[in-house]
């Protein structure tokens, strides 16, 4: 069988998902500053924001290399991360009970090799003095929106930089 590149997809002939039969995306209406109409009148840009939270992981190539390096336990600990860390933050409490349950990890040895390993990897960093708290690292994943919660780190460019 050939190589097929992403490009030679023909997404006419993929069919439905079969993921979507129970999909609802519930959504609220807001507004998101003003546009011009077509009349040349101001108005109020209306945008749809899911409702539910959702975590975001940036895809730089780098960033998929070193995840696909990761052990499965670190792998799945990150996940887990994602999962409960509170929207808006950059750092997250772990409750080690209940991860090592939720993820089924049985020894503490095993929870701290994943640790120290995303630690290497630079994925997490301990907070110095908080036992159990992780700084996480917002280049490779964030719940929340990055331009509001560091707003000295944007960098504003024009299209087409």
């Amino acid at each position: 069988m050939g190589k097929i590149l992403p490009s030679q997809i023909d997404e006419t002939k993929l069919g439905t998902n079969p993921f979507l039969g129970g999909l609802v995306v519930k959504v609220l209406e807001g507004k998101s500053g003003y546009v011009v109409d077509e009349d040349g009148v101001m108005v109020d840009n209306v945008v749809e924001m899911e409702c539910e939270t959702f975590a975001k992981v940036f895809d730089k190539p780098e960033n998929r290399i070193v995840m696909a390096g990761l052990s499965f336990r670190a792998l799945q600990v990150w996940t887990w991360s994602m999962y409960t860390v509170l929207s808006g933050k950059d750092y997250i409490w772990v409750n080690v009970e209940r991860l090592m349950k939720e993820c089924h990890i049985k020894s503490v040895k095993t929870y701290r090799a994943a640790m120290n390993e995303l630690c290497r990897y630079g994925y997490i960093a301990p907070c110095v003095g908080h036992k159990n708290v992780y700084w996480l690292n917002p280049s490779l994943g964030f719940k929340g929106s990055r331009v509001n919660k560091f707003p000295k780190n944007v960098l504003r460019i024009k299209r087409g930089e």
